[in-house]
């Protein structure tokens, strides 16, 4: 016999966005991780490795386009070689070599934030083993991420230093958030339908998130994280490089205090229906969570 849709309790109840849900101020996390991670040796040599190879493979790029590709493509747009032309090619060959760098570096990147991410949790005492698995390379360079359009349509007002990656920021701020902190629902297999309802309030899509006002709430813990990580990440020359790495470590210690809070506040949903636990994680079922709660979640 078909089981009947589980009712849904009023979601106001659960998952407010009120400030700090999980007792500290996300946006601090980023801040906090760069000191984090200097602190660690384990950590830095792996922030420095990143780094590093992606400062070295960025100027060597961006040294061959200038010494092979920047005068043809200025003669293109110029054919007398006037000085005009000249400023475009260079302009030109800066966007080649980032678009070029960003590629090359980006999967070991990815590899890069899953192992600070990992390794900041078993430092912390909050990774089990047995029950979490870490993200993987492919689930992370899925290019449609959330918002993914909007941050494509977006992404030019950060040629503006400081003030467009603020505004950019702001913009994309709880999708970033979103973003980093998949890493620890996807450890824990949180649906995404309560992923919504964490991050949101209510399972809420994309189209409608962006439209809606509580998406930029500065209550929105998601939003208040995503904000200032996205910022970092917009600083000329190592926010890039550097930054994505240290802010893995920051969603690691975001993800460390919603454990020391019980899990994610979506996660009283399944609690206050709970059903059998054969068949299910054993993160939702060390949460008491049952198989039939879970399953119609990720519908």
């Amino acid at each position: 016999m078909a089981r009947a849709p589980m009712p849904t309790p009023p979601i106001a109840n659960l998952v407010s966005l009120r400030k700090h849900r999980y007792g500290c101020d996300p946006s601090r996390y980023p801040i906090k991780s760069v000191a984090y991670v200097i602190s660690h040796t384990s950590l830095w040599r792996i922030v420095f490795k990143v780094a590093c190879c992606g400062s070295i493979l960025a100027v060597i790029i961006l040294i061959v386009l200038l010494a092979t590709a920047l005068k043809p493509q200025a003669k293109l747009i110029s054919p007398n070689l006037e000085w005009w032309g000249w400023l475009i090619g260079v302009l030109v060959v800066f966007v080649e070599a980032a678009i070029c760098a960003t590629l090359l570096i980006v999967v070991s990147q990815s590899k890069a934030q899953t192992k600070v991410f990992v390794e900041t949790m078993r430092i912390e005492g909050y990774w089990r083993e047995n029950e979490m698995k870490p993200q993987s390379t492919i689930k992370d360079l899925n290019l449609l991420k959330k918002a993914f359009v909007v941050r494509i349509v977006t992404l030019p007002i950060q040629i503006v230093p400081l003030l467009g990656g603020a505004v950019y920021s702001a913009i994309n701020a709880t999708f970033t958030g979103w973003d980093y902190m998949d890493r620890y629902f996807d450890a824990i297999s949180l649906p995404p339908k309560l992923q919504r309802v964490e991050v949101f309030g209510e399972d809420r899509s994309d189209c409608l998130a962006l439209l809606h006002p509580a998406t930029y709430d500065s209550d929105n813990d998601y939003a208040r994280f995503g904000f200032m990580c996205g910022f970092m990440e917009s600083l000329p020359i190592v926010g890039w490089v550097l930054f994505p790495v240290t802010n893995a470590v920051a969603a690691a210690l975001f993800a460390c205090d919603i454990e020391k809070s019980g899990g994610p506040a979506a996660l009283e949903i399944l609690k206050s229906h709970p059903s059998q636990s054969a068949g299910i994680s054993p993160v939702a079922a060390a949460m008491g969570l049952g198989r039939c709660e879970v399953d119609s979640y990720h519908e």
